[in-house]
C-alpha cells in the first residue's frame, strides 16, 4: 500500500457531514454498485456497516431480515442523529472504526465500503473489524484500486492507495478463505465510472 498523503481536516466529521447533506436525495451511481457488491454474500445474522455515512446496506438488510440485528457505525453524531430518527429499527451509533465497542466475535457480516483509504492506520482497522467478527463470518470491503496521485478519487479525502495483493495480504492473517477481485468494468461502463474499485469478501478462520 502506498501512502498519498497526510491526514488533514478532510476527514474529520464536519466534512462528512457536509458532504452528507449534499448527498441527499441523490446518491451517487457508483456508490450504489458498491453497496450491491458488499451486500452480496449477506444471508442474515448480526451486521455491522462501518463508516456507514449514508450506506443503504443496513436497510436493505433490516428490510430483508426484519428480526436480525443491524447496526450502522459513523464517527459524526449528526448524521447518525439524522439517520437513527429516519430509520428507528436500525442500531446506529456513534464511534471509532479502528476501536469499536463491541466484544469479541459479535458480528456475522462486516462491511466497510470506501472506509479503509482515509484511515490513518489501516492495519488497526483490519484487525478490529476481524475482532468483531465471528468465526466463519465474512468481511467485505471495497476500496479505489491503485490511486496513482492524491485527488484522483474523492477530492483530496484519500490517504492511502491500495493493490489487490495489499488487500489480500491486510486480511490473510486473519482469514481461512478470501476473494479479491474488482467491480466488474462492464458494470462500471454502465454507469460511466472508469475508475476500478476492489472487491475484497474474507470468511474469518
Amino acid at each position: 500500500m502506498r501512502k498519498l498523503r497526510t491526514q488533514s481536516f478532510l476527514n474529520a466529521p464536519e466534512e462528512f457531514e457536509k458532504q452528507f447533506q449534499e448527498r441527499k436525495g441523490k446518491r451517487d451511481a457508483m456508490d450504489v454498485l458498491r453497496w450491491e457488491q458488499l451486500f452480496r454474500y449477506y444471508k442474515g445474522g448480526a451486521l455491522i456497516d462501518l463508516g456507514c455515512l449514508d450506506s443503504l446496506i443496513p436497510i436493505w438488510a433490516k428490510q430483508k431480515y426484519p428480526k436480525d440485528e443491524i447496526w450502522a457505525l459513523d464517527q459524526s453524531e449528526k448524521i447518525i442523529r439524522e439517520l437513527q430518527e429516519a430509520m428507528p429499527s436500525i442500531n446506529y451509533t456513534v464511534g471509532d472504526v479502528c476501536n469499536t465497542t463491541f466484544p469479541d466475535n459479535y458480528f456475522d457480516y462486516v462491511v466497510a465500503g470506501e472506509v479503509i483509504e482515509h484511515l490513518e492506520r489501516p492495519k488497526d482497522f483490519i484487525k478490529e473489524a476481524f475482532r468483531i467478527l465471528k468465526r466463519d463470518g465474512i468481511f467485505a470491503l471495497t476500496t479505489p484500486k491503485e490511486e496513482t496521485e492524491v485527488g484522483e478519487v474523492d477530492h483530496l479525502r484519500h490517504l492511502w492507495s491500495f493493490s489487490k495483493r495489499d488487500i489480500k495480504e491486510l486480511v490473510e492473517p486473519y482469514v481461512s478463505k478470501v476473494k479479491v477481485g474488482e467491480i466488474p468494468s462492464w458494470l462500471r461502463r454502465r454507469i460511466k465510472y472508469a475508475h476500478p474499485y476492489i472487491i475484497c469478501y474474507a470468511w474469518k478462520k
